[in-house]
């Protein structure tokens, strides 16, 4: 009987997590006066909005799982909770305090959770859904943002990029079922890894 791979899948999210909180935080602490500027959306707005976050990430998740098979339905619950997870980082300006403007909404953001994945995880199509998760987030939001924050908070306007995240984020989606079908799960040096 197949067990979904729950113990790396929390593992997953906690670093995530955790790395959209540290983001944050070196958001507050490191960015420049000029550049705390965060703010909120409205509140009626936000369920609509998380709304359309969980849903493309149930889309990447399922594109995932269609292409690997029942073994493959964890990544439907993954892919939607780490595309939302990301809006974490909008958390102090909830609370009340100053802030850059999504600082975990950053390239230098998804290549440090890939490589944490990478090292700690070893399983390429975790590391893939951690990719997609991000790109599928970048491509529902609109708005500025801070490509290589916490080293830069210059901003940029998300939009002209929207569509690249959405194909990069499915493209990285099929790419885990495919991993997953093959049988290249984990990384190792003898050829294919445990599936």
């Amino acid at each position: 009987m197949y067990r979904p791979p729950w113990k790396k899948i929390t593992a997953v999210v906690i670093i995530y997590v955790g790395l959209v909180l540290l983001f944050t935080l070196l958001g507050v602490v490191i960015g420049p006066e000029s550049a705390q500027v965060g703010g909120t959306r409205p509140d009626e707005t936000i369920p609509g909005h998380l709304a359309e976050l969980a849903g493309f990430g149930l889309l990447l998740g399922g594109g995932s799982a269609a292409i690997y098979g029942r073994k493959g339905v964890h990544l439907i619950v993954l892919v939607p909770i780490l595309t939302v997870s990301l809006d974490l980082d909008h958390l102090p300006a909830y609370l009340g305090y100053a802030e850059t403007i999504r600082p975990a909404h950053s390239l230098v953001f998804v290549v440090v959770a890939f490589a944490a994945t990478a090292i700690t995880i070893k399983a390429v199509d975790l590391d893939l859904v951690v990719v997609s998760a991000f790109m599928g987030h970048m491509a529902v939001d609109t708005g500025l943002f801070a490509p290589f924050s916490p080293l830069s908070f210059q901003y940029y306007s998300l939009d002209p990029y929207r569509l690249a995240f959405a194909v990069g984020a499915i493209l990285c989606a099929l790419a885990a079922g495919v991993v997953l079908r093959r049988g290249y799960r984990t990384v190792s040096l003898g050829g294919r890894g445990d599936v």
